[in-house]
């Protein structure tokens, strides 16, 4: 059985057509990015290689102030929640904690966000993750590296 681009279509929600899902990953420093994007960069110890820890995800922004926000605010915790989502989800590493900063110039524009395939995206990830456990041996673990639900989903039908 092969997992199709349809069935992740299908499956997901996610747009299978449009722009590729690509951006820059030797940034010298992501913390800047972060900080341009979400309003505030990660401490030293919250990014490694380009890497955000989810945790420090949750912790910065998993709770909106309760006054009223200008709409950059709103964009930023926007930002930092789909961030949050793509990196325990579609595209969870191996660390199962870390998502690369490179998605954030993704964000940039939320209407332009739109037009990419993230389905396309999502299923080079997975086919990837399943590349790199069964050929090169890397451990692999539920839920955290590569899209694991879709896989889940396809073999229980």
């Amino acid at each position: 059985m092969t997992i199709t681009l349809q069935d992740v279509a299908i499956l997901t929600g996610l747009p299978i057509d449009g722009k590729p899902v690509t951006g820059i990953t030797d940034h010298d420093d992501w913390a800047s990015v972060c900080e341009e994007l979400l309003g505030v960069g990660p401490p030293a110890d919250k990014i490694k290689g380009g890497k955000i820890f989810l945790s420090w995800l949750k912790e910065t922004f998993s709770i909106v102030p309760d006054v009223e926000l200008d709409d950059d605010i709103l964009q930023q915790y926007a930002r930092a929640y789909i961030l949050f989502v793509l990196g325990s989800t579609i595209f969870a590493d191996g660390t199962g904690n870390k998502i690369h900063a490179c998605y954030l110039h993704l964000f940039r524009d939320f209407e332009d966000a739109g037009r990419y395939s993230w389905g396309a995206a999502a299923l080079a990830h997975l086919y990837r993750a399943l590349y790199r456990g069964s050929v090169l041996g890397e451990r692999m673990s539920a839920g955290s590296h590569g899209f694991y639900s879709l896989l889940q989903v396809i073999c229980k039908i």
